[in-house]
């Protein structure tokens, strides 16, 4: 653990107000850390306003900061003892500036901190795209894997995800004699559930949305790998404080992998009795591959039709003594959490969030 208490701790978030990243400020506050966030814009008040409700004593403090911007992170990380970078940029359009702006955003991070030497560690979340890309997909994989970079079926977010990552251990080991030579692990999870924080409508949340509001009339025949919010938040706090995890990898993934169908029934049985309507059949898989001749989306997800997803989540739980949570308690909490929050509608006959569920809700 860090030489010094909690309290005389300070810990810098990068995009602080992110679905991720405002679960690791919360569970920093909550073992007693002074956290400093960086957020794009100290004026965008729905961004921020749930972050600053997070500091119940005065132990948060928020900061402007681009990532794709090098002025600003000096101060940034000045005094700060740990940086969590959970922080990447993704522009609008898809284009190849989604590689070149997620490893600038990363090395205008990490130059920073090479010139600060209060910084004894950074925790990087990464992707399990990082690890599994352009691969046979029918295999398990491991930390030690990495995105295929030379499959012309690895897409531009995979490669920005696995170049930013290689690109940070690769300037970790190219740190001149006089710098900061600071210690480094990864985070590299599947996709995130579990009850946000803030009013994001990002990939899983999308997804969740599109079950309970019956945007999805049929279940695609493939998996997913889930990772509640609040497990992956656990990780990036105890591989900070952990010296066995320094420059190591970590996937944050639980075990097994649900079918899309999978999700639909966890998600039915809890909503069906509130008004929700989440798609009853699987989709047969010739449908989707016609659809892929037409749709860029349906194209993108061909090579994983009717294959199990393995991750191998045992170095979590060896090293850091992650317990993973059922999926099926993350995704109805997820499912609350956005109703009680506007982000899925609220059907006429929804009944309300169960107490149990309560603890992140924001009634709007």
């Amino acid at each position: 653990m860090a030489d010094k208490e909690p309290k005389d701790t300070l810990v810098l978030v990068t995009g602080a107000s992110g679905y991720v990243a405002s679960h690791v400020v919360h569970n920093l506050l909550k073992k007693g850390f002074k956290v400093r966030g960086t957020v794009r814009s100290l004026k965008n008040a729905a961004k921020i306003d749930p972050i600053r409700k997070l500091d119940v004593d005065g132990r948060l403090e928020l900061v402007e900061a681009d990532l794709l911007k090098e002025e600003g992170w000096a101060s940034a990380v000045a005094g700060c003892d740990f940086v969590q970078h959970v922080a990447s940029p993704f522009p609008i359009v898809a284009d190849e500036t989604v590689v070149t702006t997620a490893i600038a955003g990363t090395v205008n991070v990490l130059k920073a901190v090479a010139k600060c030497h209060s910084v004894q560690k950074v925790v990087l979340t990464s992707s399990c795209v990082a690890v599994s890309e352009g691969h046979d997909q029918t295999r398990s994989f491991s930390e030690a894997d990495w995105t295929n970079l030379e499959d012309p079926r690895t897409g531009l977010y995979p490669r920005s995800k696995t170049m930013a990552e290689k690109e940070a251990w690769k300037f970790l080991a190219e740190i001149p004699e006089g710098d900061n030579k600071f210690r480094l692990s990864t985070i590299n999870p599947v996709l995130v559930i579990g009850p946000p924080l803030i009013d994001e409508q990002g990939s899983s949340i999308s997804i969740i949305r599109q079950f309970l509001q019956h945007e999805m009339p049929m279940c695609p025949p493939m998996q997913l790998a889930l990772v509640d919010v609040r497990d992956v938040a656990e990780m990036h706090v105890k591989a900070m404080l952990s010296k066995e995890a320094d420059n190591e990898r970590f996937l944050a993934a639980s075990q097994p992998s649900y079918w899309f169908r999978d999700i639909s029934r966890v998600l039915g049985k809890e909503f069906n009795d509130h008004g929700y309507c989440t798609p009853r059949y699987q989709a047969p898989g010739f449908i989707v591959r016609m659809m892929a001749i037409f749709d860029k989306q349906a194209a993108s997800i061909v090579d994983r039709l009717h294959h199990e997803i393995k991750f191998d989540n045992s170095k979590a739980q060896r090293i850091l003594g992650i317990n993973f949570r059922n999926p099926d308690e993350s995704l109805i909490e997820m499912g609350y959490v956005c109703i009680e929050r506007g982000i899925v509608k609220r059907n006429k006959n929804y009944k309300g969030c169960p107490e149990k569920y309560n603890e992140f809700v924001d009634k709007k």
